[in-house]
């Protein structure tokens, strides 16, 4: 998916692993697009029953319980999209947990979903797909609400243990930004792990990201419905 390769022991999204516990996770939506509605709204935590929550929670708690077992005690770092919207529920699961926001261009965003939509879900559908434009409307209900939802439960976070940094800024500087993530969230190992990282990035040098275009209706309408994130993050609403 994006040019990036994958393989049986590539670091994953934690969320594979609820969805194959569970019917808790908006991934489901990859099998059974025409029942959209019973789990996008696990993409962002709201219109959800209090048993939901717990089951959720209680699920959660297992399975990072089993992976720190499996590492022996060492410190978690996960990456989830949907993690984005539940800030409240993962701090009363762990008061003390750390946040990383990397955020981006939300006309990027758009069209990098939108090509996960196309490519990634007809290998796993076992429905016929919904229409572009339902699906369109499903992609975009959920960015709105997710990060709607980050933006109201942001402030929950104490102080020193959230940072943010911008896509773009880890693209260009990444051995940079992770210097800065290290130091700003209070990490201690970043000297001890800067050869590594460094070998990674130097390994990734021939990286070409895919090229998008943006139909001007489209982008239109992307501009109005994210138009409070492009506040938020301070990008124009012009595409560069």
């Amino acid at each position: 998916m994006d040019n990036v390769p994958l393989d049986t022991v590539s670091s994953q999204e934690e969320e594979f692993a609820i969805a194959n516990m569970s019917t808790l996770s908006n991934y489901h939506l990859c099998f059974f697009p025409r029942n959209h509605a019973k789990y996008q709204k696990y993409a962002y935590f709201r219109d959800m029953t209090e048993d939901e929550i717990r089951e959720w929670k209680k699920k959660y708690l297992f399975l990072l319980k089993k992976v720190t077992y499996q590492q022996k005690g060492k410190r978690l770092l996960l990456k989830s999209p949907t993690n984005t919207s539940r800030v409240k529920e993962l701090l009363e699961l762990f008061p003390n947990a750390k946040f990383i926001h990397i955020y981006r261009n939300p006309y990027k965003v758009y069209v990098s979903t939108k090509r996960l939509y196309e490519k990634f879900f007809p290998v796993f559908e076992l429905q016929k797909p919904i229409p572009d434009e339902e699906a369109d409307e499903v992609q975009m209900d959920i960015y709105v609400n997710m990060y709607k939802k980050f933006f109201e439960e942001r402030h929950l976070i104490p102080e020193g243990n959230l940072v943010e940094v911008r896509y773009e800024d880890v693209v260009k500087d990444p051995l940079g930004s992770i210097e800065m993530i290290y130091e700003k969230l209070g990490l201690e190992g970043f000297e001890k792990a800067r050869p590594r990282i460094e070998k990674y990035i130097e390994s990734q040098k021939g990286y070409r990201p895919n090229k998008y275009t943006l139909d001007p209706k489209i982008m239109q309408k992307v501009a109005q419905r994210y138009d409070f994130a492009f506040k938020e993050f301070g990008y124009p609403k012009t595409l560069s």
